[in-house]
């Protein structure tokens, strides 16, 4: 073989990553996420300053935060405000913010322009749904939590955890007691009143979820710059709840204050670990009725039916 080519090749050993502690995934989106809760927080700032004043509000905190979460998470996520319903028509009314398919699942009523929040999604196609308060106070915890309660007490189905995929089930797979299809649920709060901190809202929170089963609590609790509060199962080193394969574990209450900067970061960590985790069951979404009146017609010598008889 002819040399046309330089043999002195270089050291390929040398071909290393470059480590740097502060350009790491983790710090990265650690970072990328204090800049959103910062412009989350000063945006609802000036939204508030302009309410107080009469003037025309413009975008709504609600907006202000479906448009922060949309630039961060992937695209097969579809971020929506709308009424979300089962298959026998009962409703929990208005969602600020649910977090739905957007490949597979459909909405079964559209609104009257595309900016309307009277779409109507069927729950079996929601990953998550939110509460968003601008100032979180006890009236406003309990129509938060109230509200979610009654999401999750719509009729939705367990997803088996053979459904590896939205259309695709293996039996083999399937583990007792296991799914794949929680709904998680969450309150984001821009601010407190004065007089009430971040532990009294956090202890309400606490006693009422106490009151509720597995598939009814709220999942999580995040006031910006004030701090988090999540459930982990109890045996073991702290391991976040996923409501998947844990739930027969008794579980307990995190409350994280220490780091006010990083309330959104921990409310992201978690939320894309559930969708990461989940896959939804939307095989047989039975939204309508069947015809009242239908007419049969046999064949009895057609060739398509030669093979069955």
């Amino acid at each position: 073989m002819a040399k046309n080519y330089d043999e002195r090749l270089p050291d390929v050993r040398c071909w290393q990553p470059v480590y740097k502690n502060n350009d790491t995934l983790k710090n990265a989106l650690e970072t990328t996420c204090q800049l959103i809760q910062h412009r989350i927080t000063s945006r609802s700032e000036a939204e508030s300053k302009f309410n107080i004043n009469n003037f025309d509000s413009g975008v709504g905190v609600e907006d202000i935060v479906r448009e922060e979460l949309t630039s961060l998470l992937p695209g097969r996520y579809l971020i929506a405000s709308g009424v979300v319903s089962d298959r026998y028509g009962k409703t929990a009314g208005d969602c600020d913010l649910v977090i739905r398919d957007r490949i597979w699942s459909p909405a079964i009523k559209l609104g009257a322009t595309k900016m309307s929040r009277r779409y109507h999604f069927p729950i079996e196609g929601v990953y998550s749904a939110s509460e968003i308060k601008q100032t979180l106070g006890f009236a406003e915890l309990d129509a938060a939590m109230k509200k979610l309660v009654i999401l999750s007490r719509l009729e939705r189905p367990c997803n088996p955890f053979g459904h590896i995929t939205e259309n695709q089930h293996l039996q083999c797979l399937d583990r007792p007691e296991a799914i794949l299809n929680p709904l998680h649920t969450s309150i984001l709060a821009i601010g407190l009143p004065k007089g009430i901190s971040f532990s009294n809202i956090v202890a309400r929170f606490g006693k009422i979820n106490a009151l509720l089963g597995r598939d009814e609590m709220i999942n999580m609790l995040c006031v910006l710059d004030q701090g988090t509060a999540w459930y982990s199962v109890k045996s073991g080193s702290p391991n976040n709840a996923n409501y998947m394969t844990d739930r027969q574990e008794s579980l307990i209450l995190q409350i994280n204050d220490g780091e006010p900067q990083n309330t959104f970061y921990r409310l992201y960590r978690e939320l894309l670990g559930h969708l990461s985790r989940s896959v939804l069951g939307l095989v047989n979404l039975e939204y309508g009725s069947a015809p009242l009146c239908r007419r049969t017609v046999s064949y009895k010598d057609a060739k398509f039916n030669l093979a069955a008889e």
